[in-house]
């Protein structure tokens, strides 16, 4: 044995445990491997890139962005879902519209992409009929590996081979070539786990599982006691009259919304267009800390001392109204989907529509042309404002006109608070609790226009 193949094999046998102990991610254990053959010579730095140029590298690439597309955009969900339902619930029908229509999906998609959105589909499929689970993943499985050999794009190794009969001067291979021998089998793949393949799985009774597991204590299955919680909105709420999505309750407590309790009817696993009302409750689940500083006073402790709105502006800093602009390139959008402030260099502080200031959920009012926003921002900020055909900008005393100091207050963070140490992205104060942090008055001093990583103190 050559040393050359020695080296070769041990970057093999490295690989290999890397793939099967998970330590790294695929692809970087792929990089690796490249960057480990050209260090030690095994191969030329041009013949380490060179894969990179091939039209069979590019047209994975493309068949794995397609299917990106179509699961991010739905149509393959829904394309899914049809399938199954055509099956009905009978074992055998089930597994012949399961496996054909999943070969036929992996014909111009990723295989792996087709089993991962038909998945949580088998399952309640499984679920509903009683049928096991194994008799239909795995049938799901062989079905999507057998349909990828229907078309030049369905699996990786006929581009190869398209792509070795071109370097060796032959007509490459077209779209369907692979068709008639990929649809024999395929079919031969159902016909044989029709009659042979279904009967070699393991059959268990999903339904008297189900029942067995009702019979136990679900606390202890699942050791949910401690992560439970219920929470109520009150009437005032910045949440209420905003859907279950837009409230980004879950981001900013750290928990899962998994039911709600409206007018006494309880709705489990809401919808995120769900919207939510003054008195309604949510059963929650997650690491409830936050929830009990919150419950407790700890999280941040109200100040009785007055601010008023002179104490936002200085030398550096303005407050300034700006009106829309039919050129403004975000309309439509809210000021969290414009990403306005990191965008704009600027805080909105409230917006006034029809003669009428709205000061609460901000984040969640799309944008309108002539909208006015009263905006705390530097000069640097208002300049650049000044000078776009986005805005319109007027400086003047217009502050009072929104009737905002009854909504400014003074918070203090204790020495216990969560918040100590945290920036005030990670915060998310703004998501969960609507508050807009307009400036730290830190060791006497007050700073405005505080940027996202600024850590907070106890004290401040």
């Amino acid at each position: 044995m050559t040393t050359d193949i020695a080296l070769t094999l041990l970057i093999l046998l490295v690989a290999v445990v890397l793939f099967i102990t998970e330590r790294l991610r695929v692809d970087l254990v792929a990089l690796l491997v490249l960057s480990a053959l050209a260090l030690t010579g095994l191969v030329t730095p041009d013949e380490a890139v060179a894969g990179f140029s091939s039209p069979a590298v590019i047209t994975v690439w493309a068949v794995f962005i397609l299917s990106g597309g179509l699961s991010s955009t739905g149509v393959a969900n829904v394309i899914g879902r049809q399938i199954v339902r055509l099956g009905g619930r009978g074992e055998i029908s089930l597994l012949i519209v399961l496996m054909v229509g999943a070969g036929l999906m992996s014909a111009f998609m990723n295989n792996i992409g087709v089993v991962a959105l038909l998945l949580p589909v088998v399952l309640t499929i499984s679920r509903s009929t009683g049928i096991s689970r194994a008799k239909l993943l795995m049938p799901l499985a062989v079905g999507s590996l057998l349909g990828g050999m229907i078309t030049l794009i369905g699996t990786p190794p006929n581009l190869l081979a398209s792509n070795a009969l071109v370097a060796a001067g032959f007509a490459p291979l077209t779209f369907f070539d692979f068709a008639p021998t990929g649809t024999v089998a395929l079919a031969a793949g159902v016909v044989f786990m029709i009659v042979i393949g279904r009967r070699l799985l393991p059959t268990r009774d999903i339904s008297q599982e189900s029942q067995d597991m009702r019979g136990r204590d679900l606390n202890q299955v699942f050791e949910l006691q401690a992560q439970l919680g219920i929470l109520r909105i009150p009437e005032g709420s910045a949440l209420a009259g905003t859907t279950l999505g837009g409230s980004r309750i879950g981001a900013a407590l750290g928990v899962n919304v998994i039911g709600v309790i409206h007018n006494g009817e309880t709705h489990l696993a809401p919808d995120p267009q769900t919207r939510l009302e003054a008195g309604d409750r949510l059963l929650v689940t997650g690491q409830l800390d936050q929830i009990s500083e919150l419950q407790n006073g700890q999280f941040l402790v109200a100040e009785e001392e007055q601010f008023d709105f002179e104490s936002l502006t200085s030398t550096d800093v303005n407050l300034v109204e700006v009106t829309l602009t039919a050129n403004f390139a975000h309309m439509g959008k809210t000021l969290q989907e414009a990403d306005f402030r990191n965008r704009y260099g600027a805080i909105v502080l409230a917006i006034w529509r029809d003669e009428a200031p709205l000061r609460t959920s901000l984040d969640n009012i799309p944008l309108q042309v002539g909208d006015v926003l009263l905006m705390q921002g530097s000069q640097e900020s208002v300049d650049a404002l000044s000078n776009s055909p986005e805005f319109t900008v007027s400086v003047g005393e217009v502050a009072r006109l929104y009737q905002l100091q009854e909504r400014l207050i003074l918070t203090a963070i204790p020495e216990e608070s969560s918040l100590v140490g945290k920036t005030l992205a990670e915060s998310r104060m703004a998501q969960g609790f609507g508050l807009t942090v307009l400036g730290i008055i830190r060791g006497g001093q007050t700073n405005l226009l505080v940027p996202p990583d600024e850590r907070f103190q106890a004290g401040d």
